[in-house]
């Protein structure tokens, strides 16, 4: 499993819905558009496709008799999204989606609601992307629409003033704990931080998505906001709870020369989690290779390989806990994972939906990191004996030793 500087991915398109290498976009493209074209599907926004009503181009109104109209609509978007699934011609099926979705727009007035209008023109702006101009124009739209928003709302005297915020709160807030804080304060202090608290934290998310050392914190914090306002509220807002943090991944990116992960190949517990990796491995992002008959070990010394797995990806190197979450955040198939259970339609007085999307925030950031490292120190110190039909080299050493 050596390798020869860096890996070589194959560029064979293939029809595995869980495979986003070998086509005209990115892995981490490929995989925002199925992870949509997945909540598409499950949350029947197919469905809601109009009949031209209202429309804002008046010739649209013409079409109002026909019923071909809607189902045209609805058999492009359910067509292209299987199509997107499936690896076949991938930037014309996103566009087909978002043409639909934005003439739906066109056709109806009823039908515009901004999360809608976001999800139409990300699938447009995939099907327009080109390797010569990158991901620039789906980040200028993340970018400009947090920078809209906290705009209007900062410009928005009800906003400034906590009188929005409280309105929309004794309406869309299902949890006691905000009303028992709220009255515990004095007259609108609590909505009043609450929008203040909103609007710079738009604005944070706008102006760290335009640098790229700030990305990853500007990442955090739409996922709080958006986590937040679910937590409350016990609401998608559309499409809206799963479009932005699936759109996050146009500024992260997977490593494009692959990831090299270093084990101990003497360990039969370590030699069966790289072939349980290596099984959901669709697109051969990893290089599993025993550290000791690796051509390079990265300036990692033996005696620090023996004890932890590491994983380096981008120049960088993660060990231990650290590094089964690149293993874990670098394969598509963990996202099919994590959104799967968060599609089903659910009534807000039986949601586990927001403590699910708790519970993966928590996983993965830094506050769960001394539990994660803990419980894989344990693994790690009693590896040899977890498995009792595993081999172990070392453990077999040991044992001999002990006999003579």
């Amino acid at each position: 499993m050596a390798m020869a500087g860096k890996i070589t991915r194959s560029a064979a398109s293939s029809h595995n819905p869980l495979r986003c290498g070998g086509t005209p976009l990115p892995a981490e493209l490929l995989l925002a558009a199925k992870l949509l074209a997945l909540v598409i599907i499950f949350r029947l926004v197919w469905r809601g496709l109009p009949d031209p009503f209202l429309p804002f181009v008046p010739v649209l109104d013409y079409l109002r008799h026909g019923a071909f109209f809607r189902l045209g609509l609805k058999v492009a978007v359910l067509a292209s999204s299987v199509a997107l699934l499936f690896n076949f011609r991938v930037r014309t099926a996103c566009l087909v989606i978002g043409s639909a979705f934005l003439l739906g727009i066109l056709a109806s007035r009823l039908f515009f609601e901004n999360n809608i209008m976001f999800l139409g023109c990300f699938f447009f702006l995939l099907g327009l992307y080109e390797s010569k101009t990158g991901s620039w124009f789906l980040r200028a739209q993340i970018v400009l629409l947090y920078f809209a928003a906290a705009t209007n709302k900062l410009l928005d005297s009800g906003w400034r003033s906590g009188q929005f915020f409280n309105y929309w709160s004794s309406v869309q807030i299902h949890r006691a704990f905000y009303f028992q804080a709220a009255s515990l304060l004095p007259g609108m202090t609590l909505p009043r931080a609450m929008s203040w608290i909103t609007i710079a934290m738009e604005f944070s998310i706008a102006l760290g998505f335009c640098f790229r050392r700030t990305r990853v914190w500007a990442v955090w914090l739409g996922l709080l906001l958006v986590l937040g306002m679910n937590f409350l509220t016990e609401r998608t807002f559309g499409v809206f709870f799963y479009a932005l943090p699936v759109s996050y991944l146009a500024f992260l990116g997977f490593p494009r020369d692959g990831i090299i992960a270093l084990y101990d190949g003497d360990c039969g517990f370590c030699a069966r989690t790289r072939r349980f990796f290596e099984r959901f491995d669709f697109d051969k992002q990893f290089s599993w290779q025993a550290f000791q008959q690796a051509d390079d070990l990265h300036g990692i010394s033996q005696t620090d390989l023996r004890h932890r797995l590491y994983v380096i990806a981008a120049g960088k190197k993660h060990s231990g806990f650290a590094a089964f979450k690149i293993l874990a955040l670098y394969n598509p198939v963990t996202y099919f994972l994590l959104l799967l259970p968060l599609l089903p339609l659910q009534h807000w007085s039986a949601n586990p939906r927001c403590w699910l999307a708790v519970s993966y925030l928590l996983f993965f950031s830094p506050l769960f990191a001394p539990l994660g490292e803990a419980v894989y120190a344990w693994i790690a110190r009693n590896r040899h004996t977890l498995l009792s039909e595993v081999s172990c080299a070392m453990a077999a050493t040991k044992n001999s030793s002990q006999l003579d």
